[in-house]
């Protein structure tokens, strides 16, 4: 019997290595993504932009490649090779050239592929890279975003130690471009044409029908900040002429116009501008200048991806609890009907082709990689596109599930709990609560392994943890009421949604309370570093980028407007309301031991807040660790960066909660 038993046990714990393999970071690492999808003109082909990671002794990027499908045949091929990147792909709108960006020559210039075959031939030359593009109607122009290049005064400058700047001085912009395929110059270069001298910075535009004109969105300078308080203009291409089109307290943004052109729509926040706040689509009557708000989505937070061929409807996408849906807007406001109803499947990168007859997209889930899927917009029947990650299929991830609790104010917070690989009901496990960013972000049921993560989600349930990834109130998809909760409250009710939610996962009998750790970035990261400061209940905690001080932040982000819009105030307005919501002011109280990590080129949370966290409790002996991400922004974005925090991550939690030391 004894015999028996054990050999039951190691033919169990082998299968439990064996699965242990298959999702570490490293393996994670190796993983294939899609970054942009679109079909053709007439729905027969699709485009999408594969990317993967390069790592070698002296790289460490992402690089994409473009490959199409045949639809009809389902043969797929690659257009591009080689280790340079290329990426955004589009179709001319004959559907015979296909274009896309690559950085060949050390910058992001346009290409151009003949689809009957031949080698891809270099459009531009520019300095400073190409940014955002589009076909003009008749296939004979390109318009096209470029930044201010560096100029030779600027070298000199910073060649001869002499390039001290006043700040929001001298911006560089992104500026609109108009490229004609069909002229060249003395050089043989082809012509372009810069359409915007203006001291402004495009960061959205469109093609108006017949080409004579491009309506364009734009901010003060291109900081993410006075972005959000974007503008929108028409620019006639004849004589150059600008035309205000919308510019109020509102941030009104990515106008397109309709087929017919009549129309603009475009995406409108409230006046003044909420963070937060619903935001809604409007219509805009180029005959009289009337305009008119469409009916609202369920989460007043709606994406425009198109109109439809007639235009009398819109395409757009939101969030929708943990899963993600399309609409169609009616243009006179009375309608709005969820196109994907009913899939059980992630919906993201939506793109609708010229003709507006066919929308291409990722799908995915939790336990699916995602993979490029195509679908008539008459009635959502998705037809496979891609068959990247092969290898990976076989392999099986951990079981992830929406669970329901009650806060204690009796508001219902949803969350997604991922159980340990071969979990068996009634085990008490250890548990990892995972916090999202934003705070409106959302938590939703896209794959939990990944190439590009901060936290190895399928990794850590290999090893036999459970984790909770709640939607606390503030997160998106649960309606703007939701989503705007927690007004002057960051650390208030939040704190207690997330508190309830680790409560419900032990009463279900998963999580082993002397076994519990807690991780998140950005706001997630926030809400880590103030539940360490406010509870002793986790035995250790993985902190990323993490908001410790209000004021500091705010005094010192990208993006100024985001935290008075939260709390009603400046910080010079009311001191006491910002220190009472920020995790430094109550450092005294952690005795958590506390992996940091943070990039050190940060200006969404700029770097200095988990240097501050961190001396703070390294001397108050506290263990804490800071692991410093050179060069990287508001997340790690080179391969190799990736790895080490999902590494370091993986141990923090091993040493703590498994007692695994590394």
């Amino acid at each position: 019997m004894k015999k028996t038993v054990l050999s039951v046990f190691l033919l169990s714990c082998g299968y439990y290595l064996l699965a242990q393999s298959a999702w570490t970071a490293e393996k994670c690492l190796e993983l294939k993504n899609i970054t942009a999808v679109t079909a053709s003109p007439d729905g027969s082909k699709v485009l999408y932009a594969v990317r993967e990671a390069v790592m070698t002794a002296d790289r460490s990027e992402y690089i994409n490649q473009i490959w199409m499908t045949d639809i009809k045949t389902g043969k797929q091929m690659p257009l591009t090779r080689g280790d340079k990147n290329s990426a955004q792909p589009a179709w001319s709108p004959d559907g015979q050239w296909i274009s896309f960006v690559s950085n060949r020559d050390g910058k992001n210039n346009l290409y151009l592929l003949p689809v009957a075959g031949g080698e891809a031939e270099k459009i531009t030359d520019v300095k400073s890279g190409i940014g955002n593009y589009k076909w003009s109607p008749d296939g004979r122009s390109l318009a096209c975003v470029i930044a201010d290049p560096v100029t030779g005064e600027d070298e000199k400058n910073t060649k001869g130690k002499e390039d001290w700047y006043y700040m929001d001085e001298k911006i560089k912009q992104n500026r609109l471009y108009v490229l004609k395929l069909d002229q060249k110059d003395s050089a043989g270069a082809r012509v372009m044409k810069k359409l915007t001298e203006q001291d402004l910075n495009v960061n959205a535009f469109d093609w108006s029908p017949d080409g004579k004109q491009i309506i364009f969105s734009h901010g003060k300078s291109p900081e993410v900040n006075d972005n959000v308080y974007s503008d929108i203009s028409l620019i006639n291409l004849e004589d150059g002429k600008i035309k205000s089109i919308a510019n109020s307290g509102a941030g009104e943004s990515n106008p397109l116009f309709s087929p017919d052109g009549k129309y603009l729509a475009y995406a409108s926040t409230t006046d003044p501008v909420d963070w937060s706040g619903p935001e809604h689509i409007r219509i805009y009557s180029l005959a009289d200048g009337k305009t008119w708000k469409l009916k609202a989505t369920p989460d007043e937070n709606a994406s425009l991806i198109g109109w439809t061929a007639d235009s009398r409807s819109l395409l757009v996408n939101e969030s929708n609890k943990t899963m993600s849906s399309v609409y169609i807007l009616s243009v006179d406001g009375s309608s709005a009907k969820e196109w994907n109803a009913g899939s059980r499947m992630h919906l993201s990168a939506a793109n609708l082709n010229k003709t507006g007859g066919h929308l291409a997209f990722v799908l995915q889930n939790a336990s699916t990689l995602p993979q490029v899927y195509l679908s008539t917009i008459h009635e959502y029947k998705p037809i496979l596109v891609s068959n990247i990650n092969e290898a990976w299929k076989s392999k099986t991830l951990p079981r992830t599930e929406v669970i329901r609790w009650k806060s204690k104010d009796g508001k219902e917070i949803e969350g997604l709990l991922t159980y340990p690989v071969n979990y068996q009901a009634g085990q008490k496990v250890p548990f990892i609560l995972n916090v999202h960013g934003g705070p409106a972000g959302v938590f939703q049921q896209t794959c939990i392994a990944s190439n590009q993560a901060v936290y190895p989600l399928a990794g850590l349930a290999e090893k036999g943890f459970a984790i909770l990834r709640p939607n606390p109130r503030g997160s998106s998809g649960y309606g703007a009421d939701f989503r705007m909760a927690n007004r002057k409250d960051w650390g208030g009710m939040d704190y207690e949604d997330l508190m309830d939610g680790v409560d419900e996962v032990i009463r279900i009998g998963v999580a082993d309370t002397s076994r519990m750790g807690v991780m998140g970035w950005s706001y997630g990261g926030f809400m880590s570093s103030w539940i360490v400061g406010h509870t002793n209940r986790f035995k250790a905690a993985s902190i990323g980028a993490p908001v410790v001080d209000l004021a500091h932040q705010n005094l010192t982000d990208d993006i100024e407007g985001f935290l008075p819009s939260y709390f009603k105030a400046d910080p010079w307005n009311d001191w006491s309301l910002y220190d009472k919501h920020s995790p430094l002011r109550f450092v005294q109280n952690v005795n958590t031991p506390v992996l940091l990590q943070h990039g050190e080129a940060d200006k969404r949370v700029p770097f200095s807040n988990a240097v501050m966290f961190y001396n703070a409790l390294r001397r108050r002996e506290v263990p804490v660790r800071l692991l410093a991400l050179p060069r990287q922004p508001h997340g790690p974005q080179e391969p190799k960066m990736v790895l080490k925090t999902l590494q370091s991550n993986a141990e923090w939690f091993d040493e703590y909660l498994m007692n695994k030391k590394s």
